[in-house]
């Protein structure tokens, strides 16, 4: 009977046991879906965030080639006058 009482204790106490380690699994795995989420929404807004930096790099990138379109029709321009008043002054300087 004594053998019985103490199979039984034990018993129990394993069973104390084996609750006290489920409670403990399920805090942790309470702990590490709550930071899987969190994690989750810092990942979203990072897509946010690179999403409009990306649409902001794709903005100056095409302000840049306007920028540099023009850039060049003014240095055209700009060539194409020099080389008129040369000529404009190369001719009235052949002339005199």
């Amino acid at each position: 009977m004594e053998a019985i009482k103490k199979k039984m204790q034990m018993l129990k106490l394993d069973k104390e046991n084996a609750l006290d380690r489920a409670e403990q699994a399920e805090a942790e795995q309470k702990q590490a879906e709550e930071r899987s989420k969190q994690l989750e929404d810092e990942l979203a807004a990072m897509q946010k965030k690179l999403k409009g930096t990306e649409d902001e790099l794709d903005k100056y990138s095409e302000a840049l080639k306007d920028a540099q379109e023009k850039l060049e029709l003014a240095e055209k321009k700009a060539a194409d006058m020099l080389l008129s008043v040369l000529l404009h002054k190369g001719s009235r300087d052949t002339s005199l």
